[in-house]
């Protein structure tokens, strides 16, 4: 053998090494804790007090609407307050919270919640929708919704919900983070299947809300078919893959493979201690120590 192709070889095998151990680490964690027995989760964000977390049921098709849709509360600690704390929606997936109110993105709905009576106050409604999906709240009060399938961003602002952003470099965008004069959004990729594959894997962009600019996060480019959104206090960036399970930290110049978990890692959320992973097809919520990754 040549001692280029041994070269070759030995790299391989190195590789392969190296990729397995980042695998077998992914895999290596135990979560903290558990809460099971949920209807396809589909979001968790964290109240402002940091004592409480929402998730998003589904419970039943992705797009039925069927009224079967609720949200939980429960403890940062894993303990549920209340399964069924709102009752009545359709196919609620993205949260975000914004003062006293909870957003809700319910197919072509976005409901506002007042979490001081748990009762809905107002319905903002988008006719050409399709699927709503992921929520957030910038710092000036507006809210952004992403459309995935319709290809769209939402914007509520003073009280107006309308169409804001749609471009053909981003078909079909799914987790959004609002900080400071961007968005970071989480595309699904290009050339969507009937099985939500796609024939080009997303990338993790940045949007410049005043000037409507896209451009990618070297880090997370072609990263996967991506769904989950949030900036920790680090400023460490993680991204989760809803098709292949996976969620990666993105900082500085680097990118990671953190969790490997099943197919169905949805809309993640954080606090200053935990990092929460609704696990969809599995119908359960975890929570992992940020201090792990």
């Amino acid at each position: 053998m040549s001692q280029w192709n041994k070269r070759m070889k030995t790299g391989l095998t190195l590789s392969i090494i190296a990729a397995s151990l980042t695998s077998y680490a992914a895999n290596a964690k135990q979560p903290e804790w558990t809460i099971n027995n949920l209807d396809q989760p589909e979001s968790v964000v964290t109240s402002t007090d940091e004592q409480f977390i929402y998730i998003s049921n589904i419970n039943g098709q992705p797009m039925e609407l069927n009224g079967q849709g609720y949200i939980s509360i429960a403890s940062v600690d894993g303990k549920m307050i209340h399964q069924r704390w709102l009752k009545g929606l359709d196919a609620p997936k993205g949260l975000a919270i914004s003062g006293q109110y909870l957003y809700v993105a319910d197919m072509q709905t976005l409901v506002e919640i007042n979490t001081s009576t748990g009762k809905v106050e107002n319905r903002y409604n988008a006719p050409n929708a399709k699927m709503l999906n992921d929520v957030t709240a910038a710092s000036d009060g507006a809210i952004y919704v992403s459309d995935l399938l319709e290809g769209t961003i939402y914007r509520l602002q003073n009280g107006k919900f309308e169409a804001w952003f749609k471009s053909s470099a981003l078909p079909h965008p799914n987790g959004l983070y609002a900080q400071q004069s961007e968005l970071l959004v989480g595309s699904w990729g290009k050339g969507m299947n009937s099985d939500f594959s796609t024939a080009e894997l997303g990338s993790l962009l940045r949007l410049n809300i005043a000037e409507q600019q896209l451009s990618t996060v070297p880090t997370g480019y072609q990263l996967g078919n991506l769904d989950g959104v949030i900036v920790t206090k680090g400023e460490s960036i993680y991204v989760s893959d809803w098709l292949s399970g996976e969620l990666f930290k993105l900082q500085g110049k680097e990118r990671k493979l953190v969790l490997s978990l099943n197919p169905g890692l949805a809309d993640i959320g954080a606090n200053k201690q935990y990092l929460f992973t609704p696990m969809m097809m599995d119908n359960e919520v975890n929570a992992w120590k940020l201090g792990d990754f």
